[in-house]
């Protein structure tokens, strides 16, 4: 069985992301279009679709790391915020897009929180994930069948 260890990380957070968009799992609030993803940011993102790939790499973490709270979630994809003529320092990231997206995967079934110990997928989840880890491992054996042995 393949799992999201086997796959490339970006052909994986790729096709779910897709997939969210193309089954409306996942749905971008209103003000995703001005918000910045955190102090450290200048701008807000320019892909259109950033709302579904970030859902997708929030997934995809915690599957990685089995159990994981929202401020670990923050400082995963915080960044590095430029002081002026001061040293760089890292700050976290936005929250709210963290806690939305959480709430969503959250109505979409894949995941569930637990009290006191951060958010863990569902099995509706991890197999949501397994499965479309196989068919980005399907899609790489077809481009390059030297990968069918493994």
């Amino acid at each position: 069985m393949t799992t999201a260890y086997d796959v490339p990380a970006d052909l994986l957070i790729k096709k779910i992301a897709e997939k969210f968009k193309k089954e409306n799992i996942i749905t971008p609030p209103d003000w995703s279009r001005y918000v910045k993803t955190g102090s450290h940011a200048e701008n807000p993102p320019l892909d259109p679709d950033w709302w579904y790939i970030r859902s997708a790499s929030v997934l995809r973490k915690i599957y990685m790391k089995k159990r994981i709270g929202i401020e670990r979630l923050r400082a995963e994809y915080g960044g590095k915020e430029d002081r002026g003529s001061k040293p760089y320092r890292a700050v976290k990231g936005s929250g709210a897009i963290i806690r939305k997206i959480l709430q969503q995967l959250e109505e979409a079934g894949y995941v569930t929180k637990i009290k006191g110990m951060g958010r863990v997928l569902t099995p509706k989840g991890q197999s949501f994930v397994d499965n479309t880890a196989h068919e980005v491992m399907q899609e790489l054996v077809e481009k390059y069948p030297e990968l069918k042995k493994y």
